[in-house]
């Protein structure tokens, strides 16, 4: 998917972040505005007020992967089901396996690159490079484990509080 039909969810994604595992008790604190909850020094609203909780901190305390990294994840996953278990047959014999290397799919087809085959095809080979994997034996426990710490540790990334797009964008 594109990172402009992404963001609108990673927006909503980091709002539901800052309501569950935001701090709660500065997030109230600011609503109290009433002239005997707050001293008489903070009454006037100034851009802290407005300012956010940082979302990042939070998602890497909680290793929740961000929208586009859960897409990757998926389609990697999906792939490697597909070519391992050879299921669905359907979408296993539009795929170009390489005859040399089992894990690696051939992804020159133009007409397959808009398609979801062509780009989970583009996301599998980079993962699959980046893990070093070179046969079908690891199980897909393992591989989802591998999967997550990769992007966990490529979404800390550069940046402490602020999110680039370094963080998310693997290929």
């Amino acid at each position: 998917m594109s990172l402009s039909r992404l963001q609108p969810l990673f927006v909503t994604q980091k709002k539901c972040i800052r309501i569950l595992f935001g701090d709660c008790e500065a997030y109230n604190d600011k609503f109290r505005t009433c002239a005997r909850a707050r001293p008489f020094g903070s009454q006037i609203l100034g851009p802290e007020f407005y300012k956010r909780e940082p979302s990042k901190p939070l998602f890497m305390a909680k290793k929740i992967l961000t929208v586009h990294n859960l897409y990757k994840y998926h389609c990697a996953l999906d792939m490697y089901k597909i070519i391992k278990l050879r299921t669905p047959i359907s979408l296993y014999s539009l795929l170009n396996v390489s005859r040399r290397k089992e894990t690696l799919l051939l992804t020159k087809n133009r007409s397959l690159s808009s398609n979801f085959l062509g780009k989970a095809s583009r996301i599998w080979n980079v993962f699959r490079q980046e893990l070093e994997i070179n046969d079908l034996s690891i199980s897909i426990g393992s591989l989802k484990h591998q999967l997550k710490v990769f992007l966990i540790d490529h979404q800390r990334g550069i940046g402490k509080d602020v999110w680039c797009d370094s963080n998310y964008k693997v290929l």
